[in-house]
């Protein structure tokens, strides 16, 4: 199986990261947020989630925050990224992978 990493750029997710990164763990083998300068405990409350968690100081925006978490996921098979609200599903991402093209 390919590892898989998940990328979550977020900023001020405080109240939704924690289960984002739970469900997110259960389909990838590493789980990345990138805090985007929030003002909050997205990066804790995302790091006790099991999260490795980037915190940038200021914020740069969704873009940088997507380049800080792939420069991050260098060796990575399969790279997704994830909004923290909650409308992406890792299980459709990791469920229809194949890695021989089929």
């Amino acid at each position: 199986m390919p590892s898989i990493t998940a990328i979550l750029p977020a900023y001020n997710e405080e109240v939704a990261i924690g289960s984002v990164v739970l469900r997110a763990r259960q389909h990838a083998d590493r789980v990345i947020v990138v805090d985007d300068g929030s003002h909050d405990h997205t990066a804790e409350v995302a790091a006790l989630a099991g999260a490795e968690v980037i915190r940038h100081g200021e914020n740069r925006g969704k873009g940088a925050a997507l380049r800080t978490g792939f420069a991050a996921a260098d060796g990575a098979d399969v790279i997704v990224t994830i909004d923290t609200d909650g409308q992406h599903s890792l299980a459709e991402a990791s469920s229809s992978y194949a890695p021989d093209g089929a």
